[in-house]
């Protein structure tokens, strides 16, 4: 019985970790793509590139917060191990997701009020913080398969 639970909780955050390995190629697909408009001239079809990527981006960032964090936080996860790296990486986690939300409120807007000439420097930043949140998931998710799989 308890050998079935344990199982169990391993298929949730291996699904867990799939969904944001998933949502986080399709955000990084779009940056890609938003980044193949340079030099950048705002027009609808930049725009609606744009939105689509802050949306995901968005999406993307919520995944660790309310799935994979979530989840730790519920005590399924019972290995202090992981516990204590996710704990470790959290709060530069929230400061990186609140650095994504501010990019997000200034590009998800008005195409008239946007500034094309701030708008390459921007998503190079929000392109270092995408690799910075990638490191950071990527020590909680190699601290959950690493010790799934020993």
């Amino acid at each position: 019985m308890v050998d079935t639970v344990v199982k169990e909780r391993r298929v949730q955050s291996r699904s867990i970790v799939e969904s944001l390995i998933n949502s986080r190629t399709e955000t990084l697909a779009q940056y890609k793509d938003v980044m193949s408009y340079q030099p950048f001239e705002m027009n609808e079809t930049l725009q609606e590139v744009l939105e689509d990527f802050c949306e995901s981006m968005v999406d993307y960032s919520a995944k660790a917060h309310f799935n994979l964090y979530n989840y730790l936080e519920e005590n399924k996860e019972r290995r202090q191990s992981v516990i204590k790296i996710a704990d470790s990486v959290y709060p530069e986690l929230v400061d990186n997701t609140q650095k994504i939300l501010d990019f997000h409120d200034s590009y998800n807007s008005d195409v008239s009020k946007m500034d094309c000439g701030k708008l390459e420097h921007c998503l190079n930043s929000v392109g270092e913080l995408l690799a910075d949140r990638i490191n950071l998931e990527d020590d909680v998710i190699s601290a959950l398969l690493a010790v799934e799989n020993s």
